[in-house]
């Protein structure tokens, strides 16, 4: 057989290779059993944007929970597209699921969710933006599989982000509300079992990347939210650390989600590789 010539787009195919397997056995330590429970396995870049840009990327994420139906496992595959201009930033993400339990399993598209920021506050170096924002939900998932809510999900909300050379930090708030009350909804837990949230809820997000090397950053998320005009809601608070690594055009982010309030999930590993232009 003939050798194959070294070239270095053939060397990069090869290292993406080898890190999407070690990602992929380092998750597999990452999920020990728990309930699973999460206000979202999309965990953003905070890469640096210039102009017009484009963003593509997939997502997958590992757990186990258990709960009074029994104990299982699940896991995600996300597939977002986005696009940032100056003045605003707005994206797209299709999730599908598989949920297996003991003698029975579920598997289908999860919740359709957008969202959609504006910089209507700029600094004079353009390093510190601010503004309001709106994502939505909406019920491409089977409820009764507990992929999706079964209803419209709106939430309109305020951001503050601050982007410097080594450091980029981000702030949002916002009020998520059922916009189709589901019968379900107003008897059980947060719904679904793959990212419950309340009917009526006021949630927060701070996320923070910051530069360990010029191809390599740590990266933090705070997620929780707490229910408001919902008797039959509960409050998280969850804590998200991991690493992202830029290669050109590419990153490879991985992120480990721990809870510190509520009854979520033990632990739930997140992985993401992404591509912007």
């Amino acid at each position: 057989m003939p050798a194959i010539p070294f070239t270095p787009r053939s060397s990069a195919r090869k290292l993406l290779r080898t890190l999407g397997c070690v990602a992929i056995w380092i998750a597999g330590w990452f999920a020990p059993a728990g309930r699973a429970a999460a206000q979202s396995c999309h965990s953003p870049s905070l890469r640096p944007t210039s102009g017009l840009t484009y963003r593509a990327a997939l997502t997958t994420t590992f757990a186990s929970f258990g709960t009074g139906d029994g104990r299982g496992e699940y896991q995600g595959l996300f597939a977002t597209f986005s696009v940032a201009h100056p003045w605003f930033v707005a994206d797209v993400v299709l999730p599908s699921y598989r949920i297996a339990r003991t003698g029975s399993h579920a598997y289908g598209l999860g919740d359709l969710a957008m969202s959609a920021r504006a910089h209507v506050y700029q600094s004079s170096d353009g390093m510190l933006l601010a503004g309001p924002e709106l994502a939505a939900s909406l019920p491409s998932g089977s409820a009764a599989d507990e992929l999706g809510m079964g209803h419209v999900m709106l939430m309109p909300g305020v951001f503050a982000l601050f982007h410097g050379t080594q450091l980029a930090l981000i702030a949002q708030i916002a009020y998520g509300r059922a916009l189709i009350g589901s019968h379900a909804h107003h008897h059980m837990d947060p719904i679904p079992l793959v990212n419950p949230m309340n009917r009526s809820e006021l949630t927060h997000a701070i996320g923070v990347s910051a530069a360990l090397h010029a191809n390599l950053r740590v990266t933090g998320r705070l997620l929780g939210a707490v229910h408001v005009f919902d008797h039959a809601g509960t409050a998280r608070e969850i804590v998200a650390p991991g690493l992202q690594l830029i290669l050109g055009k590419f990153d490879l982010a991985l992120e480990l989600q721990l809870p510190v309030l509520g009854k979520p999930f033990e632990s739930r590993s997140v992985i993401n590789l992404g591509a912007q232009w």
